[in-house]
């Protein structure tokens, strides 16, 4: 059950009455705001609303109510109410969209759907904390229609007939199958459009289903479905919004999903294999699943639908519980980066991850400063693999989250442990990512880290990058400064590749730079680059500002560093990332300084 504050301003009293029962009944907590001009700023933090654009104060325009109210809910839900086209006033379901609503139903939509979609009841397949008293929508299947030639199963065939009741409640609503049919078609087509607009894909999935032993196997198929989908939505894995899906009713053991504005085309590979693990684990079912994705498998919105048929038939045909694109290509490609996925994961909890350390260097007496924590996988099979294959898909399926917290404190711990043995105190830098960085209540991880390490806080330097200050400065500078007040370092990653300027750098609370090495390679050579390091270090030391440069390696970019009066430098010069072992004997030994005098 979502714990987000829910408010709802429905002009239509009839719509209020009925929403505001079935939340009762689920025991969600609401208020009814029924001045509208205040209603905004009844908003703070993440907020659901259920909202009239009819609710706009007088003389506010009913978009730009809609889009402050989407605005000011940012992190909650916002279902706006929509009227059947043309009347007065009124924005079409596009527009309320585009405007920022989640999620858009209409004056007859079942009150309970509204409520569904809000995450607050959601049923699963048994166990504890099943929602038993709460119902959702009957799926109603049209029978007596003809499969599509050819598409012929078990139990009689595949409906091509999509319909359900997700606009009405448990009984049937009389809609005629090719009216059922031209709904569903039309609600694909309005999000292919969306999708070429944004450069986005939809989905179509077919799941086959066969022996769920439940009662009502169609609602808890639903409520299963829904139930996954949001989940993978909440953990940040997945590019689309899990409030715009939807699930309907193709047979008697067949169910079609959209899901549009899908940013990355392998998150539908992930999404199947993660459906499919919820229904096929249950004992005795079999479950079979067929994915069609635009433009590659489609442009049409029947299209679509008729290839995520043909795809889930090749699946049955392929053997028990197994799943197939349209496109075979597209399933080889998939499939590889989600076995790339799982030996990630795999690799996380095995303890195939392991932290290596570069050190940096103090560029006058080459006594080692610091040391960079990074990352390596060592591969059972394959050896060492590169953080240029794993870094990136790391922060794609969210993995980065665990990994980057699991490399925190492992730094941490490694340090503090080097400071117990009498070896000269340095500071480990630990990179953040954008996706690490935005992680709710980041400042109490780094805490917890530096506690349970029992290491000082100016142990520790955290690195973020130029590109993600600039994403809401006002809250980077605000986690940024939670993070110094507690006395840890913070430096400026891969400086001089975005928008560098005094004005900027000035309103966050950094201790350095660290010079991209894509300018340091030919610093030497290049007067374009070596006009661009010598600003940095200028606009650096000009803020009282540590300069570090990364990847040197050679001494002539040592010696136009040192002429610069570069602080640090770090790179192949000196040494190469090395194990935990390795760092301590070079920390030990302070080699380097022993060779410059």
């Amino acid at each position: 059950m979502s714990t987000a504050p829910l408010l709802v301003a429905l002009q239509n009293q009839d719509v209020l009455q009925r929403i505001s029962l079935e939340l009762n009944a689920v025991g969600r907590d609401f208020t009814i705001v029924t001045n509208s001009s205040e209603l905004v700023q009844s908003i703070s933090g993440a907020t659901d609303v259920i909202v009239d654009a009819q609710c706009a104060p007088d003389g506010q325009e009913p978009g730009s109510f809609l889009a402050a109210v989407a605005s000011r809910a940012r992190g909650g839900r916002v279902l706006a109410l929509s009227q059947a086209p043309g009347a007065d006033g009124y924005l079409s379901d596009e527009a309320l969209l585009d405007l920022g609503a989640s999620d858009v139903f209409g004056v007859q939509t079942s009150a309970r759907v509204v409520v569904a979609r809000l995450g607050s009841a959601r049923p699963t397949l048994g166990g504890p904390g099943a929602a038993s008293n709460v119902t959702l929508p009957e799926l109603m299947l049209v029978e007596g229609v003809a499969a599509r030639e050819g598409m012929h199963g078990e139990n009689g065939g595949l409906q091509s007939i999509l319909a359900s009741s997700l606009n009405e409640d448990c009984e049937p609503a009389g809609v005629l199958p090719a009216e059922a049919l031209e709904g569903f078609t039309e609600r694909v087509a309005v999000r292919l459009t969306r999708a070429r607009d944004r450069e986005r894909t939809v989905a179509i999935f077919c799941a086959s289903v066969r022996g769920l032993n439940v009662p009502n196997p169609k609602r808890e198929i639903q409520g299963l479905l829904e139930t996954v989908l949001e989940e993978l939505d909440s953990t940040q894995e997945m590019s689309y919004s899990a409030s715009r899906l939807a699930v309907v009713a193709m047979g008697d053991d067949l169910y079609a999903i959209l899901v549009p504005d899908i940013e990355r085309v392998q998150d539908a590979a992930r999404l199947g294999v993660r459906l499919h693990e919820a229904v096929s684990t249950t004992s005795g079912v079999m479950a079979h699943i067929g994915i069609a994705c635009s433009p590659d498998d489609g442009t049409g919105a029947s299209e679509l639908i008729e290839h995520a048929q043909d795809a889930v038939l090749r699946a049955r045909q392929a053997g028990e519980n197994n799943i197939e694109f349209y496109s075979e290509s597209m399933s080889r490609w998939a499939f590889e980066r989600l076995t790339l996925e799982q030996s990630l994961r795999d690799a996380l909890r095995n303890r195939e991850l392991v932290v290596y350390y570069q050190p940096r260097i103090d560029i006058e007496t080459r006594k080692i400063l610091g040391m960079e924590a990074l990352v390596r996988w060592i591969h059972p099979q394959f050896g060492l693999v590169s953080p240029g294959q794993f870094i990136p898909l790391a922060e794609e399926t969210g993995l980065i989250i665990p990994i980057g917290e699991w490399i925190l404190r492992d730094a941490c711990r490694q340090n503090a442990a080097w400071r117990a043995m009498g070896l000269p105190p340095i500071r480990v830098s630990v990179n953040l990512s954008p996706v690490q960085f935005r992680k709710p209540n980041l400042h109490e991880s780094v805490y917890d880290a530096l506690d349970d390490a029992g290491l000082e806080a100016d142990g520790l330097e955290l690195e973020v990058t130029e590109s993600l200050l600039m994403n809401d400065p006002a809250e980077t500078a605000s986690i940024l400064g939670k993070l110094k007040s507690r006395g840890i370092h913070i430096s400026i990653d891969d400086f001089g590749t975005g928008y560098s300027s005094l004005s900027y750098l000035k309103r966050f609370p950094i201790n350095a730079l660290k010079i991209d090495r894509s300018f340091i390679t030919d610093v030497t050579t290049n007067p374009d680059d070596a006009a661009i390091t010598t600003a940095i270090i200028l606009m650096g030391h000009s803020l009282k500002l540590s300069v570090v440069a990364e990847g040197v390696e050679t001494e002539n970019q040592l010696a136009f560093l040192k002429v610069l009066q570069c602080n640090e430098v770090q790179g192949f010069l000196f040494s190469p990332p090395v194990p935990a072992e390795r760092a301590q004997e070079m920390l030990a030994d302070q080699q380097f300084a022993k060779a410059a005098a």
